[in-house]
């Protein structure tokens, strides 16, 4: 059985991933921490085998925690580093991580990761192996660096956003967005017929969003271009875009990215 803890400051994102990887039968969450000084406290005393750690963390730099715990422990966790920014993926190789991966993950994406901790772990069909329980990564430092870029370079785009609505967390498709907007701190996403609350807020939304899909018309407003209905002229050279909700929703877009816009609308 792999035990695995979990270190994120966002609960969604903590939340989706736990739920993911309990569909492993060969996995077991021993825990989870929202900030380093905490992850660092229960990290020491658990002893897991490996750790999903976010990069973002409130209290601290995710890549100075993971590198403090390869260096205070005696038989370190093997590192997987998530983050929704791809440009961090040098400094996780850096910090000797296995892999990175680009939040929020798929399903696809996570069996990967798995199967490459179940290979260094030295697991046979999910059973630990104890006479390789301490092994380490054999791959050389061009191999491994190669490696951890071209996971990033493949990386699907989120499947899946977590929202809460009535309580409850859900994992939704991204396609099912027709726009998000800001209100008050935090985003808030709309689809055909529905809202959602959200825990991020519209930066990074947007960061978690695919951009050939997703365009930013305003500092408030981020749409999903394949829900778009109409373009409607407005005051002084600004336009509206009509989206394809219910309520046929007018979202303002600014006068500086009107240009951009309708180059990616195709006119």
């Amino acid at each position: 059985m792999l035990r695995v803890f979990i270190v994120d400051d966002e609960a969604p994102a903590r939340a989706e991933l736990r739920f993911l990887l309990e569909q492993f039968s060969d996995v077991l969450v021993i825990g989870e921490a929202s900030n380093g000084e905490e992850a660092m406290e229960q990290v020491m005393i658990m002893n897991p085998d490996a750790i999903f750690l976010d990069i973002h963390l409130h209290d601290r730099d995710g890549v100075d925690l993971g590198q403090e715990l390869l260096e205070s422990m005696h038989k370190p966790p093997v590192i997987i580093f998530a983050s929704a920014y791809e440009i961090h993926a040098v400094r996780a190789f850096e910090t000797e991580a296995v892999d990175y991966i680009v939040k929020p993950f798929s399903e696809e994406r996570l069996e990967k990761t798995m199967n490459r901790l179940r290979r260094l772990m030295g697991t046979r069909e999910g059973k630990p192996n104890p006479a390789s329980s301490e092994a380490q990564p054999a791959e050389n430092l061009e191999e491994r660096l190669h490696h951890l870029l071209q996971n990033v370079l493949t990386e699907q785009n989120p499947r899946r956003v977590p929202v809460e609505k009535n309580g409850k967390i859900m994992l939704i498709d991204p396609n099912e967005i027709v726009y998000a907007t800001l209100e008050g701190r935090y985003a808030s996403i709309y689809t055909v017929c529905e809202q959602y609350a959200t825990s991020f807020t519209l930066q990074e939304l947007e960061n978690r969003l695919s951009p050939h899909q997703f365009f930013r018309t305003h500092r408030a407003y981020i749409v999903n271009l394949g829900k778009t209905a109409e373009l409607v002229p407005w005051f002084k050279g600004a336009i509206h875009l009509v989206m394809q909700d219910q309520r046929n929703t007018a979202i303002p877009v600014s006068r500086n990215v009107v240009k951009e816009l309708k180059r990616r609308l195709g006119f």
